[in-house]
């Protein structure tokens, strides 16, 4: 029981700790169009205000669609998914095998709640999950942010390749998973005045590595292609790293982002104080397991558990110590780490 209650705890600062304002609209593609009584999906016009940015026809698919089989969840006509969260997520196709329709490409687009700011920087996640229809894996998705919404002809299917993505999957990873939601993640820093999110593979054919995996579906098998399923958008922004009051009495700080990436550069996350006399420092994933843990105010973090990297995303903290003059403090927080 104290178990479970501790998790729960670590739990309910992990949910507060990330109660910033996610900038996309319909994150986890769950809306109904406008007056719509009836459970619609099929093509992405069906969860605004999301998009198709081309002449590709990605989709939408909830739990409700009992009347739309193939658009049904968790069982739909691509394979087998229960959502990340909510009742729906949408899917595209980003790459069909070039002997059958070379360079075809499907992408989504929406556009933010709010403009972003300049020279602030910006959390921006999303989850893939490869569908069971699939014949290949890919590593090449991406998100690329704009002032404008980018676009083609409602003919042309090719990719954007004139647009490099900000945030995108990590070469050579191939995003082979068919069961678990996969986070692709990264912190994109703003000049100001984006406004629009376009997500897909930005890569012809001869640069997106690819990875044939075990055709699972009940699709026609002669479609080789890769599609995948995704949910939960978000893009919220970080607050300042550097805290704006510096006349606390406790002097302590805690970065709330750190990069362990071997550059030389935030690759360790340390506690920061000339005012502790002992402490007690530990970090949790978002199941309460907790992943690190030292008293020592000179041993920080560096983002590895069990002498195995833990993957991007945000973690929490938890600091309880004792400063010089005998005041004791705790701490609780979330950090982002970022490769």
């Amino acid at each position: 029981m104290k178990k479970i209650l501790f998790i729960l705890f670590f739990i309910c600062i992990y949910i507060k700790a990330n109660a910033q304002v996610n900038l996309v609209p319909n994150p986890s593609f769950e809306a109904f169009m406008a007056g719509d009584t009836f459970c619609n999906c099929g093509i992405i016009w069906a969860t605004p205000p999301w998009i198709t940015p081309t002449g590709g026809s990605p989709e939408c698919f909830k739990t409700c669609a009992i009347y739309q089989p193939q658009s049904l969840v968790p069982q739909n006509i691509w394979g087998f998914q229960w959502p990340r969260t909510g009742i729906g997520y949408a899917g595209f196709g980003v790459y069909v095998d070039p002997l059958l329709h070379p360079d075809d490409r499907e992408y989504i687009q929406v556009q933010l709640t709010d403009t972003l700011k300049n020279n602030r920087k910006y959390n921006v996640n999303f989850y893939v999950n490869l569908s069971d229809t699939s014949w290949y894996a890919i590593d090449a998705i991406g998100a690329y942010i704009s002032d404008t919404a980018i676009h083609k002809n409602i003919t042309d299917r090719s990719p954007f390749s004139s647009f490099i993505p900000q945030i995108k999957n990590q070469n050579g990873n191939i995003l082979t998973d068919k069961i678990n939601w996969t986070l692709i993640s990264g912190i994109y820093e703003a000049h100001g005045g984006e406004k629009y999110i376009t997500i897909g593979n930005f890569y012809n054919d001869a640069n997106t590595d690819t990875l044939k995996v075990s055709y699972g579906g009940s699709f026609p098998a002669y479609l080789m292609f890769s599609y995948y399923y995704i949910d939960d958008v978000s893009v919220t922004l970080i607050p300042d790293t550097i805290p704006t009051d510096t006349t606390t009495t406790d002097d302590i700080f805690i970065p709330n982002i750190f990069s362990p990436n071997n550059d030389g550069n935030n690759d360790v996350l340390y506690v920061r104080s000339h005012n502790i006399k002992t402490m007690d420092f530990c970090i949790y994933n978002r199941w309460g397991e907790k992943v690190f843990e030292t008293k020592d105010i000179n041993k920080g973090w560096d983002g590895t558990y069990k002498n195995s990297k833990c993957n991007e995303g945000v973690f929490v903290y938890y600091l309880s110590c004792t400063l010089k003059d005998d005041k004791t403090i705790e701490k609780k927080g979330n950090v982002t780490l970022v490769r």
